[in-house]
């Protein structure tokens, strides 16, 4: 149901950067105790410099998907760069530069940015984020498989996967607790052997390794395989009784860790030593902490494709209406990596095109039972029903599908059958800056309450 102005007044009153954006109140789904999803319409780079003094070093998360500059005419919004329809690599260089600059700004000091992105710029993007974010905040160029087709009719190569490149505001207080990628899993068993290691000396502390050996006094020497480079000497006698080793164990061999990272993992209290009969294998299982996540992005982590997307966004909308939109799958994959722990964290895209990263915060929401706030920006162009516009006033992408998608979502009202809902509120707003009673500011509160 429509929010009243006076509702949206109400609620957005204690926001900073309320007065330098225009507000749709019919177009707002206001519940007072959901995380907010702030959708403003207008220009990216005029939007980044209203909220810069508002916001700057205040986002946990920015994620964008930026035009390819492909040159193509058939995406819902512009994506060619020069003239004549030819794609100019600088100037593209220059639009992007422009906006990377305040987004680096406003990152938190242990925030992250990740882009999306293809091969037609992957190369010059790696260059100016080194330039603005610093080649040192380099964390990783994920591989994201995005279709399980490729184009059928290449003579060269079937591409079936794109890019996200990640960069952290400040590596170093990005890593004090890492990106996550899944649970550690208390019943995966690490290799504590290592075979590229040099071979070193490792002592363990008497009951701090559970084996499947028979219980008894055993001898130093080889065990495991002699001609294997993985098997151990072991420097002292030792004692196994009731499944545990009780006494010290000394032992020689290629392992992952030094001593002093066995020490620290001992002392957290978190990982658990077995040695398994047979080739004596030293293994590891860790209760705590979590896994990172892996570079390559596919349905084994979660991560869907094109094809899920589109038919996700035609059971939303109840047609085809917008091209190669990213799955929801993705973008909440990459913002939980860095917002695990963050359950307020703010989310930032200002290339939001269909809404996915405001569906995907609202799911991850729900999912982790978070209060993440989220805010896109997108403008009003675009090809809707078939047809390329420059202006396509009501029928352009932020008002025919980004805010018909995030109200549906949100409310569970689908095209054709009702889905759970989610949670968040939905605000609308735009970059005009005379009250009227579809567009309002703050300080227009009570001529437009009188007009409704």
């Amino acid at each position: 149901m429509p929010a009243s102005d006076e509702a949206c007044l109400e609620y957005l009153q204690e926001l900073p950067w309320q007065d330098d954006f225009g507000l749709e109140a019919s177009k707002c789904l206001i519940r007072e105790e959901d995380p907010r999803i702030d959708l403003v319409q207008g220009d990216n780079l005029e939007a980044l410099k209203r909220l810069h003094k508002h916001l700057y070093g205040k986002v946990d998360v920015i994620y964008i998907d930026p035009p390819y500059n492909t040159g193509a005419l058939h995406f819902a919004y512009e994506d060619k760069f020069g003239p004549n329809s030819q794609a100019s690599h600088s100037e593209w260089v220059s639009f992007m530069r422009d906006r990377l600059t305040i987004a680096f700004d406003l990152l938190a000091q242990d925030g992250a940015i990740f882009i999306a992105i293809d091969d037609n710029e992957q190369a010059r993007l790696r260059l100016l984020c080194d330039e603005i974010f610093g080649e040192e905040n380099f964390v990783c160029q994920f591989i994201w498989h995005k279709t399980r087709k490729g184009k059928a009719l290449s003579r060269v190569a079937r591409q079936v996967t794109e890019y996200v490149l990640c960069f952290a505001k400040s590596k170093k207080l990005l890593g004090k607790d890492g990106l996550f990628g899944s649970e550690p899993g208390a019943d995966v068993a690490n290799p504590f052997h290592h075979r590229p290691n040099k071979p070193r000396l490792i002592v363990f502390p008497p009951n701090t390794i559970k084996t499947s050996m028979d219980d008894g006094d055993y001898r130093p020497g080889i065990y495991g395989n002699p001609d294997d480079s993985l098997s151990v000497e072991v420097k002292k006698p030792f004692r196994i009784r009731h499944g545990v080793i009780e006494t010290e164990l000394e032992v020689y061999g290629r392992f992952r860790w030094t001593q002093k990272n066995l020490d620290l993992e001992l002392a957290g209290g978190d990982v658990e030593f077995h040695i398994r009969k047979g080739k004596f294998r030293i293994v590891f299982f860790k209760s705590n902490g979590h896994k990172a996540p892996s570079s390559l992005l596919d349905d084994r982590c979660g991560v869907g494709t094109y094809e899920e997307a589109s038919k996700d966004l035609e059971s939303i909308l109840g047609g085809k209406s917008f091209i190669y939109p990213k799955p929801t799958s993705l973008i909440k994959y990459l913002v939980k990596t860095v917002t695990v722990n963050r359950p307020y964290a703010l989310v930032l895209d200002f290339f939001a095109g269909s809404g996915a990263t405001g569906h995907a915060v609202a799911q991850l929401n729900l999912e982790t039972g978070g209060s993440r706030s989220c805010i896109l920006v997108t403008d009003n162009s675009g090809k809707v029903d078939g047809k390329f516009v420059a202006d396509a006033g009501d029928c352009g992408i932020c008002q025919a599908i980004t805010v018909k998608r995030l109200a549906r979502a949100l409310t569970g009202e689908y095209s054709n059958e009702h889905r759970d809902p989610l949670p968040g509120s939905l605000i609308y707003r735009t970059l005009k800056e005379l009250a009227s009673c579809g567009g309002i500011t703050i300080s227009d509160a009570s001529d437009c309450a009188k007009a409704a």
